[in-house]
């Protein structure tokens, strides 16, 4: 494969949710081309060790065991947010699933500014369609109608560093409104491989018994599960062109990719000029 990248980004990654990791056991995770030990002791504080005489910093939130990876070796530069449906019991916890694509972890950036595929490959051409970076965050907004996941789809998704993307989406499903939120976090295994971990979590209707809130929680999962998976087909394919020549019409490619290289260079070399205000394409 060519034009490959001459690191692993900087920025958090997930290894796993929370319920992974158990008190008083260490699980191995492989990720950056090395063996990641993550343990927990019995009062539950949890540790990385790869055998670097470095500290890998280990960040517990959202439900999420996250660390942060940097070949400069200093101190993170952001935190994610704090998502407060994640300790809400008026949400159900994230519902996990993994996916492992044979291709350098980039290639799943470009799906913010791809606002063309949305129709083809969702069966959900879009309404509206926005994009907005700002420093190390980067948003893409729209509204469509999918015959998966509701009518009257509204997607806010943001991505906090390179790796670490959180959606909100509300959209209608037989005359009632569906609210849920998304994880799409990868995980670089190799140059040429990496793992995406992702949740769903279902905003839960108030009356319902827990047999019909079990299922109507499944049900809505599933449909991601599903619609997420038509673009882990595309990933799976993807070949990278470092110059792609775009059509009127298309989202703002090439603005994604710089603001995403700013994770690929020292900080010093981080160029200016990354951010774009909030707009339609």
């Amino acid at each position: 494969m060519s034009h490959l990248p001459d690191r692993f980004p900087r920025g958090w990654f997930v290894l796993g949710h929370q319920r992974e990791f158990l008190d008083n056991h260490t699980k191995s995770v492989y990720a950056f081309d090395r063996k990641i030990n993550v343990s927990r002791d019995q009062n539950g504080n949890i540790s990385v060790d790869t055998g670097d005489s470095f500290v890998w910093l280990v960040l517990e939130l959202n439900q999420m065991v996250m660390v942060w990876h940097d070949v400069e070796h200093q101190k993170p530069d952001f935190i994610p947010k704090k998502i407060d449906a994640c300790y809400s019991d008026e949400w159900s916890d994230y519902a996990m699933a993994s996916f492992l694509v044979k291709n350098n972890c980039r290639e799943l950036i470009d799906n913010m500014a791809d606002k063309g595929h949305f129709g083809p490959v969702h069966q959900a051409p879009f309404e509206g369609f926005w994009n907005e970076a700002k420093g190390h965050t980067y948003t893409q907004e729209m509204t469509a109608n999918s015959p998966i996941l509701g009518g009257d789809l509204f997607s806010q998704a943001t991505y906090e560093g390179p790796a670490y993307m959180t959606t909100y989406m509300s959209a209608i499903q037989d005359g009632n409104t569906v609210e849920s939120r998304l994880l799409v976090s990868h995980l670089p295994l190799t140059m040429t491989s990496f793992q995406i971990n992702f949740g769903v979590m279902v905003k839960k209707v108030p009356g319902m018994s827990q047999d019909e809130e079990n299922a109507y929680i499944k049900g809505y999962v599933d449909a991601n599960n599903f619609a997420f998976g038509q673009d882990v087909s595309i990933w799976e394919n993807k070949i990278y062109i470092p110059d792609p020549v775009v059509c009127d019409g298309d989202g703002p490619l090439h603005k994604l990719r710089k603001w995403y290289g700013q994770f690929l260079v020292n900080r010093s070399d981080i160029p200016s000029g990354l951010d774009m205000e909030k707009r339609e394409f």
